[in-house]
């Protein structure tokens, strides 16, 4: 309405300085609905959408009052900032009015640092893969990738006393090298045979390899053009570095996001950012009960993929003694542990529906739900995330900051930024169902449940106080759920597919076999038989629901040594 309004006061007021609006949004289908949206209440063409399925032309941009575009467009267009300001940014923030003079982005940019991380083993792998004919004609790039390395078993053996959250400032010790571009051996090396290397054919496997040596190559790119610290990711070592890729001077820039106040970003960028307060009464959640269990056994992504088979069970087992069954219930959990939820007919609730972290924010697909079920939290690397966000906005630290770091009087600054980017998700994840909705001029929503687990002690207090202060009213019960206890028998022994589509969908490219989709399942073995019964039969539903998400069914040799596979394309 407002951009519709804003194009209308430009036609009417020709003589003044008209505004321009682009505006931002994180999903190809939402900015086209906008776009629709603004047009139909201006009554003519004054929006337009810029994404890759829809390239406005030069004159479109150059016409339309209104531009959208998607979070990744933005930030594409942006990273040729740091060379240029002509081009596509150039074209995305003028038109015939001259420079738009407002940028709305709706919801945060959840991609706006970029954080690179070169593995010490994944190095190696890649530079091994170097063969002699790229080495002589890339002499500097191998060289640099060679004193990463070294660098990497340097740091390595000098940290190893100081335990996974060790850090070093890469660079400090005279270890910086001369500035090389790697992208043209990043291109030879994609071109590399290296299923051959490994004794056999596969251009699938081979385009696996060559992906996962470009995105080390990537990440190694990264490091030697902006800075480098060391730090210990468990065991393994490992060099890091961030950058800001949205610039801090777009036009007007206005973000819509809810939770701003727990977003710890904003904070970091001080007086370039203002935080409007919502104003008291505009929302009131007593209509919302908050069911939180505490444990102090671990609910990141480590522990639910160790414990999902047992704690999934116990889960339903426990929801279908509390909820009526014409309840409709969203689960938000780890996308490793997604297809560990039981089919939709397994479960006694009117509907079902599931998520997980990385694709809830800003999303409307769950809003006539009026149960969340958050199982599982989205844990950010405690030493290289809040390190890397801090780097990006504040400019790269030394080793005192690193060994102790501290700002405006937060002594552990990590933590506290772990924890307010948790109760960010976290607010998000519950407010995807029907309490978005206001139901009076109270700010009144429609009654929900949520449940949730909480880790105990100070963290876990810190989350729900957030909660309490995003939700006014919200009603907040004890929930007597511990996730690990006894065996419950798990729902729906028979043949998955609704399971099987979501463990597949959230697979990287390649090959897995049926056994292990099998064992990931817990197909008995009766089951595991139907399934490949199934899968044979190209007009099955399960068949052709994997072929629409790219996945096809393959069997290799003959006979007893034959092998049966799920082979996923690249998107």
């Amino acid at each position: 309405m407002y951009a519709a309004l804003q194009a209308e006061h430009n036609a009417a007021t020709a003589q003044k300085t008209p505004v321009g609006i682009l505006i931002v949004t994180r999903l190809i289908a939402q900015a086209d609905e906008m776009v629709a949206a603004i047009n139909a209440l201006a009554g003519r063409q004054v929006a337009v959408a810029d994404h890759s399925e829809h390239r406005a032309t030069h004159e479109q941009l150059h016409a339309s009052d209104v531009v959208v575009i998607t979070h990744q467009a933005y930030v594409t267009a942006t990273q040729t900032l740091t060379s240029t300001r002509a081009g596509r940014w150039h074209r995305l923030t003028n038109w015939k009015g001259g420079k738009r003079l407002l940028t709305i982005i709706d919801e945060a940019l959840c991609n706006a640092i970029e954080e690179s991380q070169v593995k010490m083993d994944r190095l190696g792998q890649a530079i091994g893969f170097i063969p002699h004919c790229l080495r002589s004609n890339y002499t500097a790039e191998v060289a640099a990738l060679e004193q990463l390395y070294v660098a990497l078993g340097h740091h390595a053996g000098v940290s190893a006393g100081f335990g996974g959250g060790a850090c070093m400032a890469w660079g400090t010790d005279g270890a910086s090298s001369s500035p090389v571009n790697l992208a043209a051996l990043r291109a030879e090396m994609l071109k590399l045979p290296y299923d051959q290397y490994l004794g056999k054919i596969d251009v699938k496997e081979r385009n696996r390899i060559a992906t996962q040596i470009d995105k080390t190559l990537e990440a190694a790119a990264a490091v030697l053009d902006q800075y480098a610290y060391f730090a210990l990711r468990g065991t393994e070592p490992t060099l890091n570095s961030s950058a800001l890729l949205v610039p801090l001077d777009a036009p007007g820039p206005v973000v819509l996001d809810a939770t701003a106040r727990e977003d710890f970003i904003y904070k970091l960028m001080e007086d370039r950012a203002v935080i409007i307060p919502t104003p008291p009464g505009v929302r009131d959640y007593s209509s919302v009960k908050l069911h939180v269990a505490r444990t102090g056994s671990g609910i990141g992504k480590g522990a639910m993929v160790e414990r999902a088979k047992t704690r999934f069970p116990r889960l339903i087992d426990d929801l279908t003694k509390r909820l009526t069954p014409d309840r409709s219930v969203f689960f938000c959990v780890h996308k490793a542990v997604e297809h560990e939820l039981p089919e939709a007919e397994d479960m006694p609730f009117a509907k079902v529906t599931k998520a997980h972290w990385g694709a809830v924010d800003g999303s409307n697909a769950y809003a006539d739900c009026d149960v969340a079920v958050i199982f599982g939290l989205p844990f950010r690397d405690a030493v290289t995330w809040p390190t890397n966000v801090f780097f990006a906005l504040k400019g790269v630290q030394g080793d005192d900051w690193l060994d102790n770091p501290t700002w405006e009087g937060h002594g552990n600054l990590r933590e506290h930024m772990v924890r307010r980017q948790l109760s960010a998700s976290i607010i998000q994840a519950i407010n995807r169902i029907c309490c978005r909705h206001v139901t009076d001029d109270h700010g009144g929503c429609p009654p929900a449940d949520v449940f949730i687990v909480l880790p105990s002690g100070e963290r876990g207090e810190d989350i729900l106080a957030a909660i309490r202060r995003e939700m006014p009213g919200i009603q907040v019960a004890d929930w007597p759920f511990e996730p690990d206890g006894p065996k419950v028998h798990r729902r729906g022994a028979g043949t998955p597919h609704e399971r099987l589509l979501t463990f597949m969908g959230n697979r990287a490219p390649g090959r897995t076999s049926v056994t292990a989709v099998a064992r990931e399942l817990g197909l008995k073995p009766d089951a595991k038989k139907d399934l490949q019964k199934n899968l044979r039969n190209e007009n099955h539903r399960t068949t052709m629901a994997l072929k629409a998400i790219g996945v096809t069914y393959a069997v290799t040799g003959k006979g007893r040594g034959g092998k049966s596979e799920l082979v996923k394309e690249a998107a």
